[in-house]
């Protein structure tokens, strides 16, 4: 009778532990918070942190991801020289979709939109009722003032990537992703017509000039360190 008593509770010590561990054919339902510590060594640093939200599907998931930064914590000391009070925003949106569906341990591909600002006041010449080309463009006059400067990114993605559990609650999150992204650089609360009068570059990917820029293609490769809820 002691034998069978024990013979019982082994096996339902058993289910137990077999019901606790999550089937290999379901991501289960589960909320993961993710920090991009990359996004530190970005020549626009920024914070940054997302959750992963998985939908009525479970192999499909959203996240949701937004930063923020300031060159005075900068790890480039030539973006902290330049850009002494440039702040950026960036934000990213994204459905991703999992392959084997394997408690979220698996390849994925997604879809990702990228929004990103940089704003930066400063005191400079600017130049008013500006005419012709970028290289030989003429202004009316200029005046002395504090400005407010926004360059905005716009970009689209496609990523693929896997999660990688490096505990009982913690994954690493590796991705790469092409797509094609745009830039808009414009004064805040100043005429379109209007340019500062040391901007002088031959390159639209990190220009201050103002202007709508053609889309060029993005790359986006790096990691994420997530915890799940």
């Amino acid at each position: 009778m002691r034998k069978c008593l024990l013979g019982v509770l082994f096996v339902c010590s058993l289910a137990s532990a077999y019901a606790q561990v999550p089937s290999p054919d379901t991501l289960g339902s589960v909320i993961i918070l993710k920090v991009t510590p990359l996004a530190l060594f970005d020549l626009d640093n920024t914070v940054q942190a997302g959750i992963e939200v998985p939908l009525w599907n479970p192999a499909w998931t959203v996240q949701q991801e937004v930063g923020y930064g300031h060159s005075a914590f900068n790890l480039w000391h030539v973006e902290r020289d330049e850009h002494p009070h440039r702040e950026t925003w960036r934000s990213r949106s994204q459905i991703r979709y999992y392959f084997h569906k394997r408690n979220q341990q698996s390849a994925y591909i997604a879809g990702e939109y990228l929004f990103k600002k940089n704003s930066e006041e400063q005191f400079e010449s600017v130049g008013y009722d500006c005419t012709g080309g970028r290289f030989n463009q003429q202004c009316a006059y200029f005046k002395n003032q504090d400005t407010h400067l926004g360059r905005f990114v716009n970009a689209f993605h496609i990523k693929w990537g896997g999660q990688i559990v490096m505990g009982e609650r913690w994954l690493m999150d590796i991705y790469l992703g092409l797509g094609i992204r745009a830039l808009n650089v414009r004064y805040l609360g100043l005429p379109r017509n209007t340019r500062s009068d040391d901007q002088v570059d031959f390159f639209s990917i990190r220009t201050d000039i103002p202007g709508r820029y053609r889309p060029t293609g993005s790359l986006s490769m790096g990691f994420h360190f997530g915890y799940r809820l």
